[in-house]
């Protein structure tokens, strides 16, 4: 009981607005699935949810007795009088019962999806979940009017990812349909995702495995580590034990419009929301006969809760045994990162125990190798840990305490090398998702950033702010130290604290210094009286 009310005390606590999102769906008069269990999630996550009835069912936890279709103009009428007014932030689709609403809703998005982004100032998500059968096997679309395959992919091209299960993926593609589906599942993703140019999370929980595992195909997806990514990610969980799950598809999708109508990228929002799920199938309850309903627990915060992630193209790193990366030895504090090795002996002599040498930009290679060999010199000289970034090749030559690697570079780089040559590892991360694949590899620190914004590099993604930053400090609190990068200054430090964040780095606030040891001491001073 005293988790469930501090998580909904947690998500209650953030500073962000509620944004509008829309869940267009049939109504579950049990309250299991469809609008309720969308309006639940959407509420429940942060959201202000708008509805949209396709259709009215008269249900309970056993069966459905009967299904009203929506007209179109009643359908029509409620699409427009919401967009005049509240126009949404996100947009989740749920059950559609004939051809004539798919071609409809398809016709609308078309029409007026681009004019309500441009008065958000912002693209609108669009995420459609295609039920067609309900849990108990009703057929939830209509026998005489039932959608054909080219009206499904004209609904497609409209939306931002589609969230079917394998038998209503086979469906969609008009394939056959096995147990464990077929052997070119992933050829059939592709060609879907190329025919319709949008990204398709093809759902596991209905298969027979130990393992509930979702296969996100797309190749348009926005984020910093993109291109190594590659099309095929996996979010993998363990099969939760439980008859109560109504209503799982329609929270889950629910919850990726949800989160990423709070502002988060699409691989974050799909690990949001799948912990959402299993922490609802945790706590799920009977309500009548048949099978019960998800729980809804606010803001998930369990680590247990989320994801493993697969990367397919990247079998490297599925490691079977837990890298060991040397831990920090003293908490990193203040951590400064400079390019310049004039920087890095002013602040070690200052008393730095922890600094980072990122040089960046064209350099000769004798140089670099020269800088980074000083660098790890003047460590051993002042007895502090010197970390290198990204060259992780000559840090391990000339044994530097330890690495720092973005996320592209933790893909690329041979972690088992840096782990049995002994050195420590830092990666950097950028959100849910990033956190999550970091967090696998055994890190000795976890960097997140950027918390405010900052002029000292391009960065792809936005500010993630406090709001994000504490939610991140909750889910890896006691797990691994945590180190909040960007922006950071002695005005803004005092609020990092409350995110449940370990230390700080600071990068402009020591480089622009005039005096750089003085700075690092200043903030060095005022990090411990916030403690």
């Amino acid at each position: 009981m005293h988790s469930t009310q501090h998580q909904h005390l947690s998500a209650a606590s953030t500073d962000e607005p509620k944004p509008i999102v829309w869940s267009i769906a049939a109504s579950d008069s049990g309250g299991g699935a469809g609008i309720q269990a969308d309006t639940l999630t959407i509420h429940d996550l942060g959201g202000h949810p708008c509805n949209v009835v396709t259709a009215i069912t008269a249900q309970n936890s056993i069966h459905i007795s009967q299904l009203t279709t929506s007209d179109a103009a009643v359908l029509t009428a409620q699409l427009n009088c919401l967009a005049a007014d509240m126009p949404p932030k996100g947009i989740k689709i749920g059950v559609l019962t004939s051809a004539q609403q798919v071609r409809l809703l398809s016709h609308w998005l078309q029409t007026n999806l681009d004019a309500l982004a441009a008065k958000l100032g912002q693209s609108i998500p669009v995420i459609w979940d295609p039920v067609m059968l309900a849990s108990n096997g009703h057929m939830l679309t209509e026998s005489t009017a039932a959608p054909s395959t080219s009206d499904y992919l004209a609904l497609a091209k409209q939306v931002s990812l589609i969230t079917p299960n394998y038998s209503e993926f086979c469906r969609l593609t008009e394939t056959n349909h096995s147990e464990n589906m077929h052997d070119d599942w992933q050829q059939q993703l592709q060609k879907f995702v190329q025919k319709t140019g949008t990204n398709v999370l093809l759902t596991g929980g209905d298969q027979a495995s130990q393992q509930a595992v979702d296969w996100l195909y797309t190749e348009q997806i926005e984020h910093t580590s993109a291109k190594h990514l590659q099309q095929l990610i996996g979010f993998s969980s363990h099969r939760i034990a439980t008859q109560h799950n109504h209503g799982t598809g329609c929270t889950y999708s629910s919850g990726i419009a949800s989160a990423m109508a709070l502002g988060y990228p699409l691989l974050d929002a799909i690990c949001i929301a799948k912990a959402y799920v299993n922490q609802g199938l945790t706590a799920g309850y009977a309500v009548g006969q048949g099978p019960g309903v998800l729980s809804r627990n606010g803001w998930p915060q369990r680590l247990s809760d989320f994801p493993t992630i697969i990367l397919p193209a990247q079998q490297s790193l599925l490691l079977n045994e837990k890298l060991r990366f040397t831990k920090v030895q003293t908490p990193l504090q203040v951590y400064p990162v400079t390019q310049s090795v004039g920087v890095l002996e002013q602040v070690l002599a200052a008393g730095a125990l922890t600094v980072q040498l990122r040089i960046k930009g064209s350099i000769e290679p004798v140089e670099l190798e020269q800088n980074i060999k000083q660098a790890i010199d003047l460590g051993r000289q002042y007895q502090a840990q010197v970390f290198i970034n990204d060259h992780w090749q000559l840090a391990i030559k000339h044994h530097a305490f330890g690495v720092h690697l973005g996320q592209e570079d933790m893909l690329e780089a041979d972690l088992k090398q840096i782990a049995d040559a002994g050195l420590a590892l830092g990666l950097s991360s950028h959100g849910y998702f990033e956190i999550l694949l970091a967090a696998q590899r055994n890190p000795s620190y976890l960097a997140i950033g950027h918390v405010f914004p900052t002029p000292t590099k391009s960065m792809p993604s936005q500010p993630q702010g406090l709001s994000k930053l504490s939610r991140y400090g909750q889910l890896l609190q006691g797990k691994l130290p945590l180190v909040a990068i960007g922006g950071i200054n002695a005005e803004n430090m005092a609020t990092i604290k409350q995110s449940k964040i370990d230390d700080i780095a600071v990068v402009r606030a020591i480089e622009e210094a005039v005096n750089p040891g003085l700075s690092w001491q200043n903030l060095q001073h005022h990090w411990q009286q916030n403690q």
